[in-house]
């Protein structure tokens, strides 16, 4: 396994931590490590109902991920490279759709399927020393772990055919500006805003964020005449909820 995967839950947040084997080395992916990761997604499942957030970082602060590995690349040919390309788009899909929010930490190099799996993520935030760039045409490549799907929904058509033509690297601040990440800042700032974040997040309704998720995810794909059912089906959700109800009655009370 070219990195290894820890999980830690504490406090209703779980954090994901991607180290390399080597601390010299960045944190890189093969077989092994995604069947590692494809292990954790399915725990985070059975333990979502008491988890409010993952963090999805890595223990080098130089490098988040810079994707395959390189002994997997030189053992990937024209008949195996159809799997690879399956098994990385099924645990990072399973990663996008897990029933809680999930964000990804970087700092360092995130490039490649390492910039991919930090869009499998519901947002990413960055400190100033961190590097994004979806590389794989450097050598001959194309982004095979959904690069070609979620790089143009966050920052455009236009720009992820510019990236992946130039296979660029962009600053935090760059990739802040045209959208590609949610808070770039230095890693103090980083610190203070995903405290503040999580903090904010606890205020708010388990469920409410739940189905905000799925209702964003879902909507894009959707005729505007369907939405109405989808937010009607996740209200009935909500109002099902025992926090919804406390939430509601004690603002009701205020009120009065």
């Amino acid at each position: 396994m070219s990195a290894s995967i820890v999980l830690d839950c504490t406090g209703g947040i779980a954090t994901l931590t991607l180290a390399s084997d080597n601390p010299r080395r960045p944190p890189t992916l093969d077989l092994p490590t995604l069947d590692r990761l494809d292990e954790v997604c399915a725990e985070l499942e059975r333990r979502a109902t008491s988890l409010r957030l993952l963090w999805v970082r890595s223990a080098s602060p130089k490098f988040f991920c810079v994707g395959a590995d390189i002994n997997a690349l030189a053992t990937i040919n024209a008949g195996t490279i159809a799997p690879w390309v399956q098994r990385g788009h099924e645990v990072f899909n399973r990663l996008e759709r897990l029933p809680l929010p999930t964000v990804a930490r970087v700092e360092g190099f995130a490039l490649g399927g390492g910039l991919e799996l930090a869009m499998a993520c519901d947002l990413i935030f960055a400190a100033d020393t961190a590097q994004f760039g979806q590389t794989e045409a450097r050598l001959g490549f194309v982004a095979g772990w959904g690069g070609s799907y979620r790089l143009p929904r966050r920052v455009g058509a236009a720009k992820a055919k510019e990236l992946f033509f130039t296979a660029r690297l962009l600053s935090a601040a760059q990739a802040a500006a045209i959208g590609l990440v949610e808070f770039a800042g230095s890693p103090e700032a980083l610190e203070h805003y995903c405290v503040r974040f999580a903090e904010e997040l606890a205020a708010t309704s388990a469920t409410s964020a739940v189905g905000h998720k799925h209702l964003v995810s879902r909507a894009p794909a959707a005729p505007l005449a369907d939405v109405a059912a989808l937010e009607a089906a996740a209200s009935v959700d909500c109002l099902s909820a025992v926090d919804t109800q406390q939430r509601l009655a004690e603002f009701l009370s205020r009120k009065r």
